[in-house]
């Protein structure tokens, strides 16, 4: 890489157990390949859940100051290392069915509070206003992997992992690069392909770092979404499936014994995990009278996430 990055990598898990272990595998083939590294146990971390108040969306729509949680506790400063980071691989243990509550309760904050589209809007807006520009960290381009792992050896005991973790880099707009289900993680012969497998990740996201994200190509095992790779559908009685991760819907169609659904381009381009599907969410959230320049607005932002 030209400029030296920053991967960080949080583990939702034990200090060091299988997610620790899955987790320094693929950080320290990032560190070879010429990242700058750090590990962030949460494990001790007090990270409260969200209580709601709605303090984060006022703080971020004053026009003034910098978007933080009322609560004081450890969450600002993990939410600050993910911001400055220019990649993200986070690893979680699946303790029933899907990742460990520490994980949901940064989630639940963190998401709300950097919505992609809404601090694009709003810095728009304070820059004609003449308000106080948000972090750009805030704005930029950021990566992210997901290792998600489980000690049951059968993968419908951890079927929620993935999705779930899906859920971290959604509103910030990040662009997943890779992602792992780590079921099995006691057993020895498994737990060595897991490894190599983590130390892939590690290289794949620095490799990324100095690629546009539309040529970033996807690696891991392919899924049923062509979007998040995840394999879970939503069924409605029809032929009309939807992606519970992007909110888009497809087509089921069989050929022989073999299930597969279909989606047009026009639908995997408005998935929550791409810049459209988080625009589409400010537009349902009747924000866009909040904005003058509103179509103005979304023309620059597009150009801006084609040069990412």
């Amino acid at each position: 890489m030209s400029d030296k990055k920053k991967v960080l990598g949080i583990n939702f898990g034990r200090a060091n157990v299988n997610c620790k272990k899955l987790l320094t595998a693929a950080m320290e083939a990032a560190k070879q390949a010429g990242a700058e590294t750090e590990i962030i146990d949460t494990i001790k971390m007090d990270i409260r859940h969200c209580i709601g108040c709605g303090a984060c969306s006022r703080m971020l729509q004053s026009g003034k100051g910098q978007i933080q949680c009322i609560q004081k506790d450890d969450y600002e400063a993990l939410s600050d290392a993910v911001l400055v980071a220019d990649a993200i691989i986070v690893a979680a243990p699946v303790y029933v069915l899907a990742p460990t509550g520490q994980f949901k309760n940064f989630v639940d904050r963190f998401g709300p509070a950097h919505d992609k589209a809404y601090m694009l809007f709003e810095n728009e807006l304070r820059k004609d206003t003449g308000g106080e520009e948000l972090n750009p960290d805030c704005l930029k381009r950021h990566l992210v992997s997901y290792i998600s792992v489980g000690g049951a050896t059968t993968p419908h005991w951890v079927s929620y992992g993935l999705p779930g973790m899906n859920l971290f880099g959604m509103s910030l707009n990040m662009k997943v690069v890779d992602q792992l289900d780590a079921y099995g993680s006691y057993v020895p012969d498994n737990q060595k392909v897991l490894l190599e497998k983590s130390r892939h990740i590690g290289e794949r996201i620095v490799e990324a770092l100095d690629k546009k994200t539309s040529e970033i190509t996807w690696e891991s095992e392919p899924g049923i979404c062509p979007v998040c790779h995840c394999k879970e559908m939503t069924l409605n009685g029809t032929s009309t499936v939807c992606c519970p991760v992007c909110g888009i819907y497809g087509t089921l169609k069989m050929e022989g014994d073999q299930v597969k659904v279909e989606f047009s381009e026009e639908e995997k381009n408005r998935s929550r995990l791409k810049f459209t599907g988080v625009l589409e969410h400010q537009v349902e959230q009747g924000r866009k009278d909040r904005y003058p320049r509103f179509d103005e607005y979304v023309e620059k932002f597009r150009a801006m996430q084609d040069e990412m």
